[in-house]
């Protein structure tokens, strides 16, 4: 295996290879694993022997291109768990041999592993395409170095854990009878206000951002305070430490004080109110549209170009201050009581930049960065967390005043410096980098979630607060990943936005948002309409993309989410976009496509106020990807153009946009751009916007007098079906021994005729030739607002039926069952089904543009009915001069279906774009021929579009009595009067006329509805 002789040696099982394809060569000990998938995994090979106690560092040699991303992740049998897991940080891009080393003797003996047969299994990450190789994978011991950090971190992880399980306690377990109920700050002084309750020895205490509120023994800065009501106005600024320290960014809690120890009686409360020094105006940008972070003329050029009235910019603050004079241009700045210099080069830059961009009305979110190595390493300890083991960047330093001081000095030059008071300005703060993903974008060691958490909200209150001192409006934003509720041990957006509310809940709200980026599940891979199948509308989904921003949507707009409980929180999409894998002309157009998407999405959800598309230009260290507007500025064939992505970007928002991204429709697969919408799936009979709601076929009315019961008189008629039955579309039997007469809008048969039938003589009556059964169900429903909607019907139809002539379904022959008189109407196969949808008495046509033909009479038993379905071209159209006319919707069963009439939704709506006015309506389903199964209706609500909407969609009146042998039609429309046999006997104008007909039935249409009439003796 190519390992030292005193190590325990391992190897891979590579059978348990999963998303991986894994080599082994025997002659170099190289493992060479690509990954195919984004859960790559694979066991070692059990253990021969038990794992000596001292073998507890996992060592191997690795080369890798790209980078993994997500983390390695170590399992441990025997069951592969979160619980039995370690997290490790990802393995570098690199040509060179790396050693890659994990220290886990903690781990191994708190999870007893490591006897005989042990198992241990790998995930490299959460990316495909990525070659790793790997060579001498082993246990060592801990080297001398490791040991000492062992000795220092050992213990250190006890302690992060107890203080994991305070945090918890005091926000979600503690209940306190005491508060301080209100902060204020002013130019010069702090009034806190509050109520202890008891009898202790109470004490007003003051956490600066170094102190742990849960750990503190005994808080140096206290003020007595007796049983009551309190309100206490001390100096906004003290001596700390040898800093003017400014307690604006402190916060104030009540404590007993027992002796040596206190005791902690409240949560803590920040500032509530702050004096202002400026008060810019709140800016608005025109537009949601934006662009990632970028320099130079020509980016600025561009952002006019496209109209984008939001950018991201990263501000790596170390490099706009220091304690030295490292600057070539030196600008001496006090704060804190500390000379600082700031880099006047730097400040120059960014005044040019953000100068321009607020001339042209674009709102600047400064990302906030602290690299791990800064220009003058003296700042290096002050800046980066002293828990920091690696990673792009790292969170703050808050640990000493010192580190506290330094933080807040710069952020108070830049608050100050860009209010919109002639330099530019900063209108919203994005602290730090994707803290989802700690250990790689704003690292600080290995701590439990909830101690992070902690650390990074004293970071976000300390830029409010001093932010809006200069600002108002502007607002302090957390980063995350497209991650939702992925992730171990808490380590997911949705948990750290919970637990941000609830930190707003137990110490005071403050304006925070949320930057999320919501790339693809594969950030490869530009189809994620398709790829994204973990990226679902519920609400605990593994992954926000572009596929379903309404959660994240619907999060930001939830009542319990809101700043103070009313008003919404800023959204960003302040990183994304969608990727080319290369330059062909397919790659590049899906990125289109896939642009159009994401801008028609959050364009139209109200909760997401930026997006923000990354990259600008494309970039050769984003590890391949091509994911910008423009292409590589060292392309060979078109060095810095503009990719079509870039003219999707351009029309976004334009009176063009539809022009530019409608061509894109046919690569998303759909037809209108309501279909990438996921509407939130809602109950009951009152319909709202962007909403989908389900009957059940059961659930029908019974004469409009509720729910639960059908119209129609038949041997269901007093049975409540559960929703997984579909309800069965046959003929009525009520009726038999008569005539009925059904106002059901359409010119059907809606009784048995039975009579009609001659059982001896094996005839059916030519009237019975029609397609026709007439089982209809009603369902009331109301419109809280005017409302557009798409209607599917899930059916369910079988092959190899007879058509039913008053129930009967017996085959048609040469001796039974012909059609008297007209052979060569001889009965045909049942190959569908067929219905009508009114609306309010108003047939809704349908969406299909041709429907199947099966010209066989019972003769053509043969035929293959699957073959009629797969020929659409030989399919007969229901379109008239090219527009939808019919009203009819032909049901039939799936190609290669079985006989089970298995129900299924069409792929496109059945009717589309049907306008529905506020109020009470009455759906109307229709079985035209049967049988077929019926399960339920699917009703997709949407805002109604530019076409006006009906005010009702109550049909005119048509009105029919009978006087002796006169009949009175009395209508606001032309009146045309067909027999049973298709002839015309009379045609009447518009009102009330007066006409004779003998007996027998007859069709009366109008232009928007028709009646059948039955006139017997």
């Amino acid at each position: 295996m190519g390992a030292w002789a005193q190590d325990f040696g391992l190897s891979l099982n590579i059978s348990t290879a999963n998303q991986a394809t894994i080599n082994y060569d025997a002659a170099s000990g190289i493992y060479t694993i690509t990954t195919t998938g984004e859960d790559p995994f694979v066991s070692i090979n059990a253990l021969t022997s038990a794992l000596p106690d001292d073998q507890c560092v996992l060592t191997f040699d690795y080369q890798c291109a790209p980078a993994t991303t997500g983390g390695l992740q170590i399992f441990f049998s025997p069951t592969y768990s979160e619980a039995r897991s370690i997290k490790c940080a990802d393995l570098a891009n690199t040509s060179e041999w790396t050693t890659f080393s994990k220290e886990m003797k903690n781990t191994i003996s708190n999870l007893g592993w490591g006897a005989a047969k042990s198992v241990m299994r790998i995930d490299w990450g959460g990316r495909s395409g990525v070659t790793i190789k790997v060579k001498n994978l082993r246990f060592r011991e801990m080297n001398d170095e490791e040991k000492k950090n062992y000795d220092i971190t050992g213990n250190k992880d006890a302690m992060m854990k107890f203080k994991a399980a305070r945090l918890q306690n005091y926000l979600y377990n503690n209940v306190y009878a005491s508060a301080v109920s209100h902060v204020s700050v002013s130019a010069d002084k702090v009034t806190i206000s509050g109520k202890c309750v008891g009898n202790e020895d109470f004490a007003l205490v003051e956490a600066m951002p170094n102190i742990d509120i849960t750990e503190c023994k005994k808080f140096a800065h206290r003020t007595s305070v007796n049983n009551g009501e309190f309100s206490l106005t001390l100096n906004r600024y003290a001596q700390y430490d040898g800093f003017t320290y400014d307690r604006l960014l402190s916060k104030w809690a009540i404590v007993g004080n027992l002796g040596e120890t206190d005791t902690l009686l409240s949560h803590a409360r920040y500032a509530d109110e702050v004096a202002a020094i400026s008060s810019p105006s709140k800016l608005t940008p025109a537009t949601k549209k934006g662009v990632g972070a970028g320099l130079g003329s020509t980016y600025m050029q561009d952002l006019v170009d496209l109209n984008a009235k939001n950018i991201t910019c990263n501000w790596v603050i170390t490099q706009f201050i220091a304690q030295n004079k490292i600057w070539n241009n030196n600008i001496p700045y006090v704060y804190g009581g500390k000379q600082y210099y700031i880099n006047g080069d730097e400040v120059g830059t960014w005044d040019n930049h953000l100068s321009f961009y607020e001339k042209h009305g674009i709102a600047v979110s400064a990302i906030i960065l602290i690299p791990l190595g800064t220009p003058d390493a003296s700042m290096r300890p002050v800046f980066v967390h002293p828990d920091n083991n690696g990673g792009n960047y790292s969170m703050p330093n808050m640990t000493t005043m010192e580190s506290v001081n330094a933080y807040a000095a710069v952020l108070n030059y830049l608050a100050n410096r860009y209010n919109g008071s002639g330099h530019g300005r900063i209108a919203h703060w994005i602290m730090h980098n994707e803290v989802d993903m700690a250990s790689t974008w704003t690292n600080m060691g290995n701590p439990p979630e909830m101690v992070y958490m902690d650390e990074y909200i004293k970071s976000m209150r300390l830029c409010y607060n001093i932010v809006r001192q200069y600002d108002q409006n502007a607002s302090i934003l957390g980063s995350y990943t497209h991650n939702w509720t992925y992730g171990a041990n808490g380590w997911n957006p949705k948990n750290m936005l919970t637990q941000n509310v609830r930190y707003s809940e137990v110490e005071g709200d403050f304006w925070w948002g949320v930057a999320y980026h919501p790339y693809p599940e594969n950030l490869t891979k530009s189809d994620f309409w398709k790829n994204d199948t973990q990226s679902t509308y519920n609400p605990n989904t593994k992954f926000v993309t572009f596929k379903n921003l309404e959660v994240i949507n619907d999060w930001i707009l939830a009542d319990e989410n809101r700043y103070n409980g009313s008003v919404k929180r800023n959204l960003f999409l302040s990183e994304n976009g969608t990727n080319s894998p290369s330059y062909s002309e397919t790659d590049l157009a899906h990125q289109a496509a896939g642009g159009c998407w994401a801008w028609k999405k959050t364009n139209a959800l109200s909760g997401i106020d930026a997006f923000m598309w990354h990259n600008w230009m494309d970039n050769r260290v984003e590890d391949g990807l091509r994911i910008g507007l423009h292409f590589f500025p060292d392309d060979a064939d078109n060095p810095g153009g503009r990719k079509p992505v870039w003219y999707v970007w351009e029309a976004a928002g334009s009176d063009r946009e539809n022009e530019v991204m409608d061509p894109y429709k046919s690569i998303l697969g759909i037809e209108d751009w309501r279909e990438i919408f996921m509407l939130a799936e809602s109950e009951g009979r009152t319909f709202s916007a962007n909403k989908v709601f389900v009957i059940e076929a059961e659930d029908y009315d019974e004469g409009g007098q509720g729910i639960g019961y059908s119209a129609r008189q038949g041997t269901d008629a007093s049975e409540y079906r559960p929703d997984s039955k579909d309800v069965e579309i046959r003929q009525g039997n009520s009726y038999s021994g008569g005539w009925g007469l059904a106002q059901m809008g359409a010119d059907w048969n809606a009784y048995t005729l039975n009579k009609w039938v001659n059982e001896e003589n094996k005839t059916i009556s030519r009237e019975m030739a029609q397609e026709n059964w007439g089982s209809w169900y009603n369902y009331s429903f109301e419109a809280e607002t005017p409302l557009e909607v798409n209607i599917y019907v899930h059916h369910g139809a079988v092959w190899n039926q007879w058509g039913m002539a008053a129930g009967k379904g017996y085959a048609p022959s040469t001796t039974s069952y012909n059609i008297a008189g007209e052979p060569y109407l001889n009965w045909p196969r049942q190959y569908a089904g067929a219905m009508v949808l009114s609306l309010d008495g108003t047939n809704v046509p349908t969406t299909q543009v041709s429907r199947p033909v099966a010209p066989e009479t019972y003769q053509a038993r043969g035929t293959n009915f699957n073959k009629v379905l797969t020929k659409p071209e030989n399919w007969t159209s229901t379109l008239s001069n090219g527009a939808l006319q019919t009203d009819t919707l032909w049901l039939w069963p799936v190609a290669g279906g079985n006989n089970t009439g298995s129900a299924y939704y069409n792929a496109k709506p059945d009717y589309k774009n049907v306008h529905i006015s506020k109020g009470k309506h009455v759906l109307r389903v229709t079985s035209l021929c049967g049988p077929w199964n019926f399960d339920c209706l699917k009703i997709e609500c949407y805002e109604p579009s530019g076409i006006n909407v009906v005010p009702s969609a109550v049909t005119p009146s048509l009105n029919v009595s009978q006087m002796g042998g006169i009949l009175t039609i009395d209508s606001k429309e032309t009146v045309a009067i067909y027999g049973i046999d298709g002839r015309l006997h009379a045609t009447l104008p518009a009102g009330v006329n007066s006409v004779t007909l003998s007996n027998g039935i007859y069709i009366l249409r109008t232009p928007t509805q028709a009646k059948k009439l039955i006139i017997h003796p």
